[in-house]
């Protein structure tokens, strides 16, 4: 178990060199945290095919890279409908989870989503998946539960961040 990731790894973003080791990162995932990342249970063909995808579409893919393994990430992708705004993903592998890992990459993701003018970020997850709502309530107080799931919306707008 991995006490702080603060003497450990590195957060960085990762471009299409990285597909390989974000594949392996994904499939790594154990099934639940799999089902939670994807929402379902998804086969290996899924995973390989969406870590290219994610890898080559324009989205912005961070990962915490730990002796040259990604051991967690965040994608970040832009919205269609609003030109400010962007959906973001997560997934830290188990043994990685708990020591802060989640919280770096949000820090990351936040600054690279203003960076790119993205003033507002929606996180969604399963309504179960209680660490990413408690994540997700460290950054916004504005948590909707829609369903089965849990809408996070973040601004981050300039007015807002300063």
């Amino acid at each position: 178990m991995i006490d702080t990731v603060a003497q450990r790894g590195e957060i960085r973003v990762l471009g299409p060199a990285d597909t390989d080791r974000y594949c392996n990162h994904l499939s790594r995932l154990d099934p639940e945290a799999r089902r939670m990342r994807f929402f379902a249970d998804v086969s290996d063909f899924h995973v390989l095919f969406h870590a290219g995808v994610a890898l080559s579409d324009g989205r912005v893919v961070i990962g915490y890279v730990e002796d040259d393994e990604i051991r967690g990430a965040c994608e970040l992708l832009a919205s269609g409908e609003d030109p400010h705004g962007a959906e973001a993903a997560f997934s830290v592998e188990h043994d990685w989870r708990r020591a802060g890992i989640g919280g770096v990459l949000m820090t990351a993701m936040i600054d690279a989503a203003r960076q790119r003018g993205v003033q507002r970020i929606e996180l969604q997850c399963l309504k179960t998946n209680v660490p990413m709502q408690a994540l997700a309530a460290r950054f916004t107080s504005d948590l909707r539960q829609i369903g089965d799931t849990t809408l996070a919306v973040l601004d981050n707008s300039a007015a807002a961040a300063g």
